[in-house]
């Protein structure tokens, strides 16, 4: 069927561990295929109140946090960011942070004309909106109107003179002098990374912001990403009380990369913990953001190299003096990542078991999933977090059952000159 034809219409998208994908309209017939909205809900989001210190509202540096503050002072990017610092001493940039405790002040200024915190309104709003539950279209309205106008407020809120002199002080001391350096501005908050919900990419990242004032900006952007239509819904229904949301903000300096990715250490396909999953591209967020990428399968044990997709994407993301991003030429490079910086990513990944290990939300040793970028020939790490399928999809019988005849098909020739039909041109 034409995809065309499902065109605002509810369609339920199921995606097999063999790589086969179903596209069919949504109803009651896939409740017991995929347990119905109550199994959905069961995997409860439930940050850890309190481990939480809202107290501290001086800036830290990286090196200032560790493994043990993620959900307390910060969120896991800036926690395992700072862990990471101290593994791998040099691959990673410096970096400050606006701790959770600077947000939740924020939320103590007066909502008019609501008279009182914006916390205790953002709390009786979302009540409010639960008691609709009997009415989805009114409480769909009621939502959307809040959410528009918090964000509203968190963009345009003061943060006060006392916050500004301090971030201008030590973001010189850090950095330089203003206009001197561009920083990449990321989202962090206390419900990610969480037993059954990872809010992976739900929230916002400012890339390569320069001077001051556009800084203070895109901060205030970052405290009011999480609380978009997007990244509010995902968690709506799953989260008890969502008004404990807390933002910390992650300020990194802008790396001009030549080439940049990700590398799971485990095969993706397979499960095979000996072989390790790269995508790379040329320039910022080659294989994170949409692009066409180079994909290769590293073996462990032989250094032996597999490519399975070139890069064909035309052109590649950089940094600009003005800020933000441009798009230009790729080299054409018939390869993106040379043998010397896969030298470099196997050597990583042989340490990474010992140096920086990672585990899942059962305490078991999970794969790495690393952000990585090449500047001048060498490695560059933005962030490592265990990578965790879905332990629900993988046991789920009926994306079982997608895959059946799979490997009955390994070994079937494709006549590149066929077309639908075994019609040979």
């Amino acid at each position: 069927i034409p995809i065309q034809q499902k065109l605002n219409r509810p369609v339920v998208l199921a995606a097999s561990p063999g790589g086969r994908v179903l596209i069919a309209d949504d109803g009651p017939q896939w409740d017991e295929v995929f347990g119905g909205k109550d199994a959905v809900i069961a995997d409860r989001i439930k940050p850890n109140l309190e481990k939480l210190d809202l107290n501290v509202t001086a800036l830290l540096r990286l090196e200032q946090l560790g493994a043990a503050d993620s959900g307390r002072l910060a969120g896991p990017k800036a926690a395992n960011l700072g862990e990471l610092k101290w593994a791998f001493p040099g691959r990673v940039p410096p970096g400050i942070v606006v701790p959770f405790g600077v947000f939740r002040q924020l939320l103590e200024q007066e909502m008019v004309p609501a008279g009182k915190t914006v916390f205790e309104w953002m709390r009786q709003q979302y009540r409010a909106i639960d008691q609709l539950a009997g009415q989805p279209e009114a409480q769909d309205r009621a939502r959307q109107a809040f959410l528009a106008r918090l964000t509203n407020w968190i963009i345009n809120a003061d943060p006060g003179e006392a916050f500004r002199t301090e971030l201008r002080r030590v973001l010189e001391q850090t950095f330089g002098a203003d206009g001197s350096y561009a920083l990449f501005v990321r989202s962090d908050t206390n419900i990610e990374d969480l037993p059954g919900f990872s809010g992976a990419g739900l929230n916002l990242t400012v890339p390569n912001v320069v001077g001051f004032e556009n800084v203070l900006m895109a901060i205030s952007q970052i405290w009011a990403s999480p609380f978009g239509e997007r990244a509010s819904a995902w968690r709506q229904e799953r989260m008890e009380q969502p008004e404990h949301v807390y933002v910390s903000v992650l300020l990194m300096p802008s790396v001009p990369v030549e080439k940049s990715g990700v590398m799971m250490t485990v095969d993706v396909e397979t499960g095979r913990r000996d072989r390790y999953s790269v995508a790379v591209n040329e320039g910022i967020g080659g294989a994170v953001a949409g692009q066409s990428a180079e994909e290769l399968r590293l073996d462990s044990q032989t250094g032996e190299v597999r490519l399975l997709a070139e890069a064909t994407a035309p052109t590649k993301r950089v940094l600009s003096q003005q800020g933000g991003l441009q798009l230009v030429p790729v080299s054409n490079r018939k390869q993106v990542l040379e043998p010397n910086e896969i030298a470099q990513l196997l050597t990583l990944a042989e340490a990474l078991p010992t140096r920086f290990p990672q585990r899942d939300d059962q305490g078991q040793p999970a794969p790495a999933d690393v952000e990585f970028g090449f500047y001048q020939g060498g490695l560059v790490l933005f962030q490592i977090r265990p990578y965790v399928g879905s332990r629900r999809a993988l046991k789920n019988n009926y994306l079982n059952r997608m895959d059946a005849g799979l490997e009955q098909m390994d070994r079937r020739v494709v006549q590149m000159h066929a077309t639908p039909g075994n019609q040979v041109r």
